[in-house]
């Protein structure tokens, strides 16, 4: 049975030395010890740990919160936090990274590999499951490609986009808006509708557990006066590289959606994979 590759972030060089011989006493290995944030990126980048032990409190401009969640933007690997701390305003900044596990320092050896053995397990349980989902929506999407597809062989690659776009579009005002419209009455009452804040932040919470029911996870950001919806996974991010129709869907869906809502503002395509991206990223920009 091949070795657990860990990679242990920890500020404190002994602390880290012990956790390394407690690690490789269980039969795992120890890829590196860092120190930073800004290391623990960086090598988890470089050398794609199967777990990540992390830190929450480190030296620097960077704690282990802010290293986890960049670096899962870029690798799906789950990360356990070692703290010596049990504060909740601290814990539940790291809940939104979504940890496999938090372990209280100073811990046992039969400790810290059980916290490692269920994150292996729960993180293949997950991908087992999104594989499934990816199936699924995969098996969905062809039916109504086939079924909705026009007949085009003549038209130029963007007079197919724009098409495609309709055609998605007008599917999404038939069998989505009406529940969509439903949901946000229930949630913003007509007294404070007008509240752009409320209504925005109402429809990114909708639109990201709308993906997320695809197996996408998203996650916004400000940049400036505008709003970044990036998403952070793709579950057919080798089809929509050669098969720009994927895309195509999510754009009009972000695009359909923003129009429900009544806000004025619009919504621009700033990457996506079938435009050579190595994710997709829309960005929104609101009429004050």
């Amino acid at each position: 049975m091949s070795k657990t590759r860990i990679l242990v972030v920890e500020d404190e060089a002994i602390v880290g030395m012990g956790i390394k011989q407690k690690l490789e006493d269980l039969g795992h290995k120890v890829l590196d010890i860092v120190f930073t944030g800004e290391d623990a990126v960086k090598r988890a980048l470089e050398t794609k740990p199967d777990i990540i032990l992390m830190d929450i409190v480190l030296k620097g401009d960077m704690d282990g919160i802010e290293a986890a969640s960049k670096i899962r933007e870029h690798l799906d690997v789950p990360i356990i936090y070692l703290t010596a701390y049990s504060d909740e305003d601290v814990l539940n900044r790291a809940r939104i990274t979504e940890p496999y596990g938090y372990i209280l320092k100073p811990f046992k050896k039969s400790e810290v590999n059980a916290n490692i053995e269920m994150a292996l397990y729960k993180h293949a349980a997950e991908k087992k499951k999104s594989e499934v989902i990816k199936n699924q929506v995969m098996a969905d999407f062809y039916d109504f490609i086939l079924s909705a597809m026009p007949t085009c062989a003549d038209k130029s690659d963007s007079e197919m986009r724009s098409l495609l776009l309709k055609v998605f579009a007008k599917r999404l005002e038939d069998e989505m808006r009406p529940s969509f419209e439903k949901e946000m009455l229930d949630v913003i009452p007509k007294d404070v509708s007008d509240k752009l804040d409320e209504k925005f932040n109402f429809y990114l919470n909708w639109l990201s557990h709308f993906f997320e029911g695809f197996g996408i996870l998203t996650i916004t950001k400000i940049d400036g006066p505008e709003y970044l919806f990036e998403f952070k996974n793709c579950p057919w991010i080798e089809e929509s590289s050669s098969q720009p129709v994927f895309c195509l869907n999510c754009q009009a869906m972000v695009n359909q959606s923003l129009q429900w809502t009544e806000i004025e503002g619009s919504v621009d395509r700033d990457q996506t994979i079938a435009d050579g991206g190595d994710r997709c990223i829309f960005r929104f920009k609101l009429s004050p």
